[in-house]
């Protein structure tokens, strides 16, 4: 996958890029698969086991851990394991990795919990060295809680320790629970206040950057009870609570819940982490989980698309994370329900070709997107939305026909988009396609599906122009023309300009020119003024054009242009004294954006059509499912596709309701005639596939020094 278009050292609404985690290959003896799990690479080795990333047969990344044979051989370690296992039934919290499944009884023994992307603190203070006292007490106040719900539960966690505490951006997570086979009950008396002493072993070590007893290596559990801790390092602001933590009395430590009281944060605190550490961790949350290598069915044919093998024994019934059924409805509301994805779920996504459920028949959703070039972020997070949304039509059920997921990667590649296409159109399961991903593969692609007659939901291309014999694409989103005409109400409702300065960008061509042209077309002559300027090609000076602009008083530039346009510009304007505010579309906000203007891309609006799924109030749910799905922030156009997809599904429900036979046109004529009301937009069309849906129109974005910033939706004009 392609590495993300923005600099790790910014907050972006929806992250995806390279691996950059340390993990290393499979070895020759290591399995292959573990209890319907595909092993992917190794992560860690302990005394008991081996850490590995592994995928299940739906797509979730999971750490695994398999125990190593001396101690899977050992009854008593086993039943210490599973009596761990249980203890953890029941028991969830934002800041505590969850166990997903176990084996405690089979031949082989292991637990798999969701794959967390974060360094270790171990890992963190080796590389910085000691956090900021705020630091400490913002980690503080997160571990305290994820322990206060342990503790509820009537548990003890037992093996608090950097090596168990993983950083990412929103907070730290708590692994090791549940898992460790230890010999201590996890019910024994004291073992709240041993926890207590843990954590405040944890954050001496975070705030001194070393541990805090010269005994005892960087186990907590094995530090001298018996010697005072050595705290000279630790910030005068974290003393006494840490004193307090580490009191050789266990009755004389706070509880868990006095912490998180101690440890609050003023409201408005800024972010949690200093600003090194914060970019390792965007990036490590933004690189690209891997897959596991394919392997085809015994016997089948090289040119055969298998799915994957079946697994050694059935997958666990465990649901991927602990969400009961109606809070994951209320979650969602009226867009649609999310489930996690049972064992009956994940087969719904094997490659299209499998056998069918007995009287069932057989059909697929195709995706067409870019997974591997320019705008993978933006396929790989489509995929992710399709993939959820037909993980939740398996878990509910009432589909009288099985569906999977054909997926084509084009690279962003005219000539490999249109094999692409070919291959999901030669498929006669496949009734409708999702995609393509990039503006520069989409008219070749889409004139293929509507020489085979199916359908094509396009979600992130912004035109197609000409749009002559594109007789199946149904364009679910406002063309870029249409994003253009939202540019005067953002720019009047943010700053109020009285003077415009349009820059078109000849380099972006037909971009440029229908986004510059819609936006002059769309201001008020009698309250703005504006001023135009055309960049011919190859223009690579900004300075005459950002010089004209501070000369001239402009108060808002919009540029129509490309990401490193409008990072040179951005720069320019700075050295050029311009103080107004800035705005560009969907196509600039990408890294070569940020690369080139440097700090002067700070102030910068955007428009986009595609929404930030953590902060838009419709698809905040989504967000929370999609996050413990693939242990990221949902990305650009996943709600959209999510939205795509069950919108197809319904479609298909209500032809053979109807009594008509599924087939590629009489879909194609029903999702044109039909409306869907969408977590992220009203999906509808008009008579020749263009969107004619209520909107948004388009979604504003904003960058400031450490983030980009959701402002919200756009909604197309009341008239």
């Amino acid at each position: 996958m392609a590495g993300p278009p923005w600099p790790a050292a910014r907050r972006m609404p929806f992250e995806s890029g390279r691996e950059r985690t340390a993990v290393r290959e499979l070895e020759p003896a290591d399995p292959r698969r573990i209890g319907g799990y595909r092993l992917v690479r190794r992560l860690a080795e302990g005394r008991t086991g081996v850490v590995y990333l592994a995928r299940s047969l739906g797509g979730l990344p999971v750490a695994l851990k398999l125990v190593r044979a001396q101690y899977a051989l050992d009854p008593g370690f086993r039943a210490r394991l599973a009596r761990d296992v249980a203890a953890t039934a029941g028991v969830s919290h934002r800041y505590l990795v969850p166990l997903l499944a176990s084996d405690t009884t089979g031949g082989t023994v292991w637990a798999a919990s969701p794959y967390v992307p974060g360094p270790t603190l171990t890992a963190a203070v080796t590389a910085h060295g000691a956090l900021p006292a705020d630091s400490v007490r913002a980690l503080g106040g997160m571990l305290a809680q994820a322990l206060d719900a342990v503790h509820a539960a009537g548990v003890a966690h037992r093996d608090v320790r950097p090596g168990h505490v993983l950083l990412l951006p929103d907070g730290p997570r708590l692994t090791g629970f549940g898992a460790t086979g230890t010999r201590e009950e996890p019910t024994a008396p004291g073992g709240a206040a041993k926890d207590v002493f843990a954590l405040g072993w944890v954050l001496a070590y975070a705030a001194a950057g070393r541990a805090p007893f010269g005994k005892g290596g960087r186990d907590p559990a094995a530090a001298p009870r018996e010697e005072p801790a050595d705290l000279a390092d630790v910030p005068r602001a974290l003393l006494e609570v840490l004193q307090a933590c580490l009191e050789r009395d266990p009755e004389l430590r706070p509880t868990a819940a006095e912490l998180i009281v101690e440890f609050a944060r003023p409201a408005g605190a800024g972010p949690w982490l200093p600003g090194p550490l914060a970019r390792e961790l965007a990036a490590r949350l933004a690189a690209r989980v891997p897959e596991p290598e394919q392997e085809p069915a015994a016997g089948t044919p090289p040119a055969a698309r298998p799915g994957p093998p079946a697994p050694e024994e059935p997958p666990a019934r465990r649901r991927p994370w602990p969400v009961p059924r109606r809070r994951v409805l209320a979650l969602l509301g009226g867009g649609g329900a999310l489930l996690a994805a049972g064992a009956a779920a994940a087969r719904l996504l094997r490659t299209p070709g499998g056998a069918a459920a007995a009287g069932r028949r057989r059909f697929a959703i195709g995706l067409h997107a870019d997974l591997t070039g320019r705008h993978a972020a933006f396929g790989e997070s489509q995929k992710n939305g399709i993939t959820l949304a037909l993980e939740e039509s398996g878990e509910l059920g009432g589909l009288p026909f099985e569906v999977g997921l054909h997926t084509v990667d084009d690279g962003g590649d005219p000539a490999r988009a249109v094999a692409a296409a070919g291959e999901l159109a030669a498929d006669r399961e496949v009734l409708a396609v999702i995609g393509p991903t990039a503006d520069e593969v989409a008219r070749p692609a889409a004139l293929a599906y509507a020489e085979a007659g199916l359908p094509l939901l396009a979600l992130s291309v912004g035109g197609f122009e000409p749009r002559e014999g594109l007789g199946t694409l149904l364009h679910a989103r406002p063309n870029t023309r249409s994003v253009g005409l939202a540019i005067p109400g953002c720019l009047a409702e943010e700053v109020g300009p009285r003077r415009v300065g349009v820059i078109d960008d000849r380099a972006a061509g037909t971009y440029s020119r229908q986004t510059t042209q819609a936006a002059r077309g769309a201001f008020d002559p009698e309250d703005v003024e504006l001023l135009p300027y055309v960049l011919p090609t190859g223009t690579e000076d900004f300075g005459e054009v950002a010089g004209a602009c501070a000369a001239a008083g402009v108060e808002a530039v919009v540029y129509g242009g490309f990401a490193r346009g409008a990072g040179r510009l951005a720069r320019a304007l700075r050295e050029a004294g311009y103080t107004g505010a800035s705005l560009a579309t969907e196509q600039a906000l990408h890294r070569p954006f940020f690369e080139e203007a440097g700090a002067a891309a700070d102030g910068w609006y955007f428009l986009t059509a595609y929404t930030d799924a953590a902060f838009d109030s419709g698809t905040r749910g989504f967000d929370t499912v999609y996050r413990r799905r693939f242990v990221r922030h949902a990305g650009p156009y996943a709600a959209e596709a999510y939205d795509a997809a069950l919108m197809v599904l319904e479609a298909m429900r209500g032809l053979l309701a109807a009594g008509q036979g599924l087939t590629r046109g009489r879909l194609l004529t029903r999702l044109r005639a039909a409306g869907y009301h969408g977590i992220a937009r009203d999906l509808a069309f008009d008579a020749v596939g263009d969107y004619a849906g209520r909107g948004p129109m388009a979604y504003l974005y904003r960058v400031s020094e450490d983030e980009v910033s959701f402002r919200g939706p756009v909604r197309f004009p009341a008239s």
